[in-house]
Formats: structure tokens, C-alpha cells, sequence
């Protein structure tokens, strides 16, 4: 509906640019921009969503997602229809939605109930936080106390316990602070990206509520409507980060726009997509080679056959890191028994 931008509006309306619409695509368009307050309010229930599994411990509800998902319906469904039996829709400079003469409908069923769900959603987010920060807390207390009540017993006993105590303490501190940090730094994009989505739009049209609108600044306009329909975008840009982060650790060697589409979930089972990667890691190899003036008949092949095994890895490359991870795992709960073995 935002992407529609003035087409809508009634063709007749004065100061207006590219308006082809009538009354009746108008109240049309302004009928699915109101429906987006709903995509706010699920963001608000996974938020809380979250905050019972990993702050609470409860396990996954049916009643509860369905309470949410008819919460969520009923405001954005019960707004919508409210605001057309009142017949509130109509042009609202941008396009059409709440008209300027009910404009206090603007902050009654969207700005209103918007702020107050981000401000909910970083609470939330920042309690999620900081109970994580005192689990890690409680965790390196208790390792610890259990490390040293091990060495003292082993200290009779030779060196070997020793080495994996102190390999134990080096290990878990470490793996705890990236955790939290990764949690701190999701939690933080989401709401920066809630924030910077709206505050744009939310000053523009506070000043227009102001009597003000004449003297709304273009640049402000202009961003405050280029941004309004991105929050989605910059979700999913954060979604894939973590994912973006790990792939460029254990493959650095592959560009980062390749390593874009290799984790990105839309192009997951596309192998023409796989294919056009493949040439362009080919031909990245192919460049590079000429710039370090090593360009040859066999360099060259080498060169894109490597490029196509850079490319062209498969499950099985997963499945044995994923093993390895496995026996790392593994290696460290076998320490920790034979560390309470030795203790007991």
C-alpha cells in the first residue's frame, strides 16, 4: 500500500502530484495502511514470546500464540473497520489515510499504541539481557568453585587434570561473553531499526498535528516516507547476521556479496542462483590473478577450478563441521565428568 504512494489518491485533489485514484482506491489504500499497525504488535508478542522461554523457562503454548495472533488481528481488524463506519480515511498528503480533520485518530490507532510498543519491546529485550548477563554470572561462580575444589584434589595426583582445569577455565568465560554480547548487540539492532523506522515519520506528522505541516522540512518528508516500509528489510538484515558473521569466519576466503546470497534463506534452494555465484567467484579469481600478473593456461584453470570448490561445497562440509562442533562438545562433558570423578 505504501509503495502505491500518491497513485490513489482522488485525481481531482489540488497541490498533489502523479494522482490517477478516486474515492474509492483512496479509502482502499488507506484500508491496508492502517492493517500494518498489526505487524508492530507481533513484534511486541514475540518480544514477549522470548522473554517466557528464555526468562521463564515455560515451554512453547498453543492457547497462548493463538491469544496472540487474536490480539494482534483485533486491534489492527477493529481500527480498520472503526475508521471506515466513521468514515475517517481520506488524503493525507503522503497518501491516503487518516484525513488532516482527524488526524487526532492518528495517534489514537497508530502512534500512540506504536511507542508504547517499542518502549515495551526495549524493556523486554533489556531484561532478557541482563538475565542472561547474571546466568553467566552464576556460571562462572560455579565453575569456578568446582575448578579449584579439582586442582586441589589432583594436585597429588600429577599435571594432567591440571591442564584441562585450566583449559576449562580458559574456555567457558569466553564462549559466556559472546553470548551475551550477541544477544545485547540483536536485541540492540532490532529496536534501533523499530526506532529509526519510525521516528522519521512520527515527527512529521507530529507537526503537522501541530498546525505546522507547511513548514515540514522535504529532506524530513522525504526520509520519514522512504523509511516507513523498511522495517521489514532491516529485520531481515539482522536475521541473517549472525549466520552472515559465521560463514565469513569459516569460509574467508569467498567475497562478501557471495557470502550474502549463500546465507540467504531465499536463494537457500536455488541452484540457478548457485550458478551465477559460482562465475562470479570465478571471475574474481580470474581478476585477481591478472592484477598480481600471474595470468597463465594452468594458473588459469587451477585458478577456476578452485573457484568452483569454493563455491560448489555441499551438505557433507556441514555435517563434518557440525560433527566437529559435536566432538568438541562432547570432549568437554567428558572433562567434566572425569574432573567430578576425580573430585568425588
Amino acid at each position: 500500500a505504501n509503495f502505491m504512494g500518491t497513485w490513489p489518491i482522488p485525481a481531482d485533489t489540488p497541490d498533489t502530484y502523479t494522482t490517477y485514484g478516486n474515492d474509492a482506491t483512496c479509502k482502499t489504500q488507506a484500508f491496508f495502511v492502517q492493517l500494518g499497525i498489526g505487524a508492530p504488535f507481533y513484534t511486541l508478542c514475540l518480544s514477549v514470546y522470548y522473554y517466557l522461554v528464555i526468562v521463564k523457562d515455560s515451554r512453547p503454548n498453543l492457547i497462548l500464540e493463538r491469544c496472540m495472533h487474536f490480539v494482534c488481528l483485533s486491534f489492527a481488524f477493529g481500527t480498520v473497520i472503526a475508521s471506515l463506519a466513521l468514515d475517517l480515511f481520506g488524503y493525507a498528503k503522503y497518501f491516503c489515510w487518516f484525513s488532516a480533520e482527524h488526524d487526532l485518530f492518528r495517534w489514537l490507532f497508530w502512534f500512540g499504541p506504536l511507542w508504547a510498543i517499542i518502549a515495551i519491546v526495549a524493556v523486554i529485550m533489556s531484561i532478557i539481557y541482563f538475565d542472561i548477563v547474571k546466568q553467566e554470572k552464576k556460571q562462572r561462580r560455579w565453575k569456578g568453585v568446582n575448578d579449584q575444589g579439582a586442582t586441589t584434589v589432583n594436585s597429588n595426583s600429577g599435571g594432567t587434570h591440571n591442564r584441562e582445569n585450566r583449559n576449562l577455565r580458559n574456555i567457558t568465560p569466553r564462549r559466556s561473553v559472546r553470548v551475551s554480547d550477541s544477544v545485547k548487540s540483536q536485541a540492540f539492532r532490532y529496536v534501533g531499526s523499530f526506532f529509526l523506522t519510525w521516528i522519521f515519520q512520527t515527527i512529521a506528522r507530529g507537526m503537522e498535528t501541530a498546525g505546522q505541516g507547511d513548514s515540514v522540512p522535504y529532506w524530513l518528508s522525504l526520509v520519514g516516507v522512504t523509511l516507513l516500509p523498511s522495517q521489514g528489510f532491516f529485520n531481515f538484515l539482522i536475521y541473517i547476521r549472525p549466520r552472515y558473521e559465521q560463514h565469513r569466519k569459516r569460509h574467508p576466503e569467498v567475497g562478501k556479496f557471495v557470502t550474502f546470497f549463500r546465507v540467504n534463506p531465499l536463494f537457500a534452494g536455488c541452484n540457478c542462483c548457485h550458478g551465477v555465484l559460482r562465475t562470479i567467484q570465478s571471475q574474481r579469481v580470474w581478476n585477481r590473478s591478472a592484477r598480481e600478473g600471474s595470468l597463465s593456461e594452468g594458473g588459469t584453470s587451477n585458478n577456476v577450478a578452485n573457484s568452483d570448490s569454493i563455491i560448489d561445497y555441499n551438505s557433507q562440509e556441514e555435517e563434518c563441521e557440525s560433527e566437529q562442533d559435536s566432538a568438541e562438545a562432547g570432549q568437554v562433558l567428558n572433562d567434566d565428568s572425569s574432573q567430578e570423578d576425580v573430585g568425588r
